[in-house]
């Protein structure tokens, strides 16, 4: 059974119960706690690691950090701020984050979650299935109904590694490259030419992929077996309720509740 690295990013801003826009999902603190013990249960049968980084504004009360630190195999809480080398408000810090998380995973294959999503599986199968798909794929990201593209925009010229979720072999994350890209630009879009220039490490990503590796992969929607969902709004606890449903209950819950991208089952 390969080792695996679950690296989660987590933060705690304000909380928000519903999506606005881009940039501006639900935010909540069950995300801390049932949150991560979700995308832990979904790989149950696995021998793995947990990498949890929390992007620390508002602060973590006691018990909270207290569970946090009993998930997670890695626990790092950096304090909310823009900061890096000269720059007093850097504008790529959350990719900064995104980097510094993954450069923490020591398992054979490493499955990125951004907090926000949920993750839930009938059984092994689907995790064993994105395994296989790594030998074809440098990534392998969310199902989407746009697969095995993340979305039909045709200014693209790549396809991008949504942080939201994806999955790789850590053998391909070659953090130094990746960190060379995100602090000069230029060097960025002159090594990795784009159609479109995105600076975002999940772009990043998928240049590198697209031109030193074997690109990106979006698998096909397969909800009677798994699904990945983010909150269109969210109501506390109901992570927790969901945790402990089998999955026939859960995929109900889907059908009929708002949850957005990438699995909206209603587009």
């Amino acid at each position: 059974m390969p080792y695996l690295s679950i690296v989660i990013n987590v933060d705690t801003r304000p909380e928000r119960n519903s999506s606005e826009k881009m940039f501006n999902g639900v935010v909540d603190r069950d995300f801390l706690t049932d949150g991560v013990f979700n995308k832990i249960k979904f790989f149950d049968g696995f021998d793995k690691e947990v990498i949890l980084y929390c992007d620390e504004h508002e602060p973590i009360d006691e018990k909270t950090l207290d569970y946090m630190r009993s998930m997670a195999d890695t626990l790092i809480i950096r304090k909310h701020n823009k900061s890096f080398e000269d720059n007093p408000d850097y504008a790529g810090f959350n990719d900064m984050n995104y980097i510094q998380a993954l450069a923490q995973a020591r398992g054979k294959y490493v499955f990125h979650f951004d907090g926000d999503i949920a993750a839930f599986t009938s059984s092994m199968q689907p995790i064993h299935e994105l395994i296989d798909l790594l030998e074809t794929y440098d990534y392998v990201s969310y199902p989407s109904h746009w697969s095995p593209l993340p979305v039909i925009d045709n200014s693209f010229d790549h396809t991008w590694v949504s942080t939201r979720f994806f999955c790789c072999k850590r053998s391909t994350l070659d953090i130094g490259e990746i960190l060379k890209c995100q602090l000069d630009y230029d060097y960025l879009f002159e090594t990795y030419p784009a159609a479109r220039k995105c600076h975002w490490v999940e772009h990043i990503l998928g240049l590198i992929a697209k031109y030193k590796g074997n690109g990106v992969y979006y698998p096909k929607m397969e909800i009677d077996k798994w699904a990945l969902c983010t909150w269109g709004s969210y109501e506390k606890y109901t992570l927790r309720r969901l945790n402990e449903m089998p999955y026939e209950g859960i995929i109900d819950f889907v059908k009929n509740h708002p949850i957005v991208y990438p699995n909206d089952i209603f587009l």
